[in-house]
């Protein structure tokens, strides 16, 4: 097993306060491939954005009806973080406060995000 000397590498949390407009999110020093947001006041949604999906597509692990697509959430992955558009559930002007937790995909930190389309026959993923 490899020692992470720099965990902050290839996961970090990020706090932000929503400005109910666009928003750019800096400071994690890695592109990230999934970011979890969390409104920190509110009981609401969970939302997860991962880049193999796109910027734009999400899972929301507190709902049924898990998966969507939110123009207005979490708009790309930067280099040095993600932005974001203006809908409430990632950039409310109330002002809100969010948590980002974010992760980079690597074989050294042990994180992976696999995409696999089913076909009713058994199946091994990495």
């Amino acid at each position: 097993m490899a020692i992470i000397d720099k965990p902050t590498d290839y996961f970090n949390t990020k706090l932000y306060t929503g400005n109910g407009g666009t928003q750019s999110i800096t400071g994690l020093d890695f592109q990230p491939d999934l970011t979890w947001i969390k409104d920190r006041g509110d009981t609401g949604w969970h939302q997860l954005v991962d880049t193999v999906r796109g910027a734009t597509k999400y899972l929301s692990s507190n709902a049924a009806n898990a998966e969507g697509t939110e123009a207005a959430g979490l708009t790309s992955f930067n280099s040095d973080g993600f932005s974001l558009g203006n809908n409430t559930n990632y950039n409310s002007g109330d002002p809100r406060t969010y948590a980002s937790w974010n992760w980079k995909e690597s074989a050294t930190a042990g994180f992976d995000i696999v995409s696999y389309t089913g076909n009713g026959s058994a199946r091994t993923l990495s």
